[in-house]
């Protein structure tokens, strides 16, 4: 009986053993996750890690249909950089009264998206997509809503300020638009043919121009440190 109890005993003993190493080893890989995912910038406080980096990376990687492995550290830095200004505007707008996209509109950009690539109209090509991209279908999901986001919240902010005159939309025909076609050898359209596409470029110009200028703004007042 006493042997059996012991036995009992050691048998529990080393279960017991085994769950504490399962659970140390947890906290093992919980440690090297943290490690490997660390903070590589901080605006306003707001940590930027390393993951997020990668993402970002990986979501170029696809739209650009750019390998990984072709990104130099300069591309890194300005993807961080990029990154840096995205969470700058989001501080706005999350203070703002911006309604986000639905789950319905972030789906239906990402099926615009797979159309402009044959192979990802299958579901096996989009997965062999993303995968070679170090991208999950969430990760892609998370960087289409804050590009729709962040655009549709500057696009609010800045359209009803831009106005552009005729004379501007005369100048950029005459002194812009004619000299490509002429070089090209393509025909030269009349003015008032093409001018609701060139006021729509010239006010797409203008509120990039203010978008820039109120990030750099944005950046002269916030605590933005790279580690």
């Amino acid at each position: 009986m006493r042997n059996r109890l012991q036995s009992g005993w050691h048998g529990v003993l080393r279960r017991v053993l085994f769950a504490i190493a399962v659970a140390l080893a947890g906290c093992g890989l919980c440690r090297a996750e943290q490690v490997i995912d660390d903070i590589i910038a901080t605006v306003n406080r707001h940590a930027i890690l390393e993951s997020e980096l990668e993402e970002a990376l990986g979501f170029e990687c696809l739209v650009n249909s750019r390998p990984l492995r072709d990104f130099t550290s300069d591309d890194r830095h300005q993807t961080l950089q990029r990154l840096i200004d995205q969470e700058l505007i989001a501080e706005e707008m999350r203070s703002s009264s911006f309604v986000p996209a639905t789950a319905a509109e972030i789906s239906e950009r990402i099926r615009e998206l797979r159309k402009t690539v044959p192979t990802w109209k299958t579901d096996e090509g989009w997965h062999a997509a993303l995968a070679g991209c170090g991208l999950t279908k969430e990760d892609v999901e998370e960087r289409i809503a804050l590009q729709v986001n962040l655009l549709r919240y500057l696009d609010l902010r800045f359209r009803p300020e831009v106005r552009i005159d005729r004379r501007a939309i005369e100048n950029y025909y005459r002194e812009q638009l004619l000299p490509q076609l002429r070089r090209a050898g393509t025909p030269e359209p009349p003015l008032n043919q093409v001018a609701p596409m060139i006021e729509q470029l010239l006010v797409e110009q203008r509120i990039n121009q203010l978008q820039s200028q109120w990030v750099r703004t944005l950046r002269s007042q916030a605590e933005v440190q790279v580690r």
